[in-house]
């Protein structure tokens, strides 16, 4: 065997071993890629969700609203929540369903940053008009089914005022703990994206 064998045998098993290596990098960034969009594409199928219950929220307000047609403040209450339902329909309505065959991962990257910059922002907004939608659809189920109205009896309210309290702070602080939940998991993926958009880049 001389050198140009010996060269010829080195070529070919470097270039094996290039192939094999650029073969791992391409399976590596995709398992990246899937598992990014894995987790955002879930975030966002509840969000959808989210917003598209806002608009039955609203109908269920204005079905208690005809319950309790006799009470002029009443129906301001649930009118008031019912649009506040609507507002938040309308203020989710940048959301879309996104085709990821078609994204490369710089578009991934930016479609996770708006998305978790559009659920910072609009956090408080969320858990106030659910906030106030439970409330306000208690105490007008109460008034229809129970003939019980906390303005002009407060202490009628008893102890269902007590539980409802304590729902609305679960809530509140359940929210929270999803809201931080999502941000760092939508960070996390962001991150591995841009890890791969570096490695790419070196």
């Amino acid at each position: 065997m001389n050198v140009d064998d010996i060269k010829n045998i080195w070529q070919k098993d470097m270039n094996a071993l290039e192939t094999r290596v650029r073969i791992n990098e391409d399976k590596i960034k995709q398992l990246e890629f899937n598992k990014a969009q894995s987790s955002f594409d879930k975030f966002l199928k509840i969000s959808l969700a989210g917003k598209n219950m806002a608009l039955v929220y609203a109908a269920g307000a204005v079905g208690l609203m005809y319950l309790v047609r006799d009470a002029p403040l009443y129906i301001a209450l649930l009118a008031i929540a019912a649009g506040l339902m609507v507002f938040s329909y309308i203020q989710h309505s940048v959301l879309k369903k996104i085709e990821y065959a078609s994204l490369s991962i710089v578009e991934l990257q930016k479609a996770i940053y708006t998305f978790r910059m559009h659920t910072a922002r609009t956090a408080i907004y969320d858990m106030t008009i659910v906030t106030v939608w439970l409330v306000t659809a208690v105490l007008a189920f109460m008034k229809w089914s129970k003939d019980i109205d906390i303005f002009k009896d407060p202490a009628g309210l008893g102890t269902t005022g007590l539980v409802l309290a304590a729902i609305v702070l679960l809530l509140v602080g359940f929210s929270k703990t999803i809201y931080r939940d999502y941000d760092v998991k939508l960070k996390e993926s962001e991150e591995s994206l841009q890890s791969i958009v570096d490695f790419e880049k070196s």
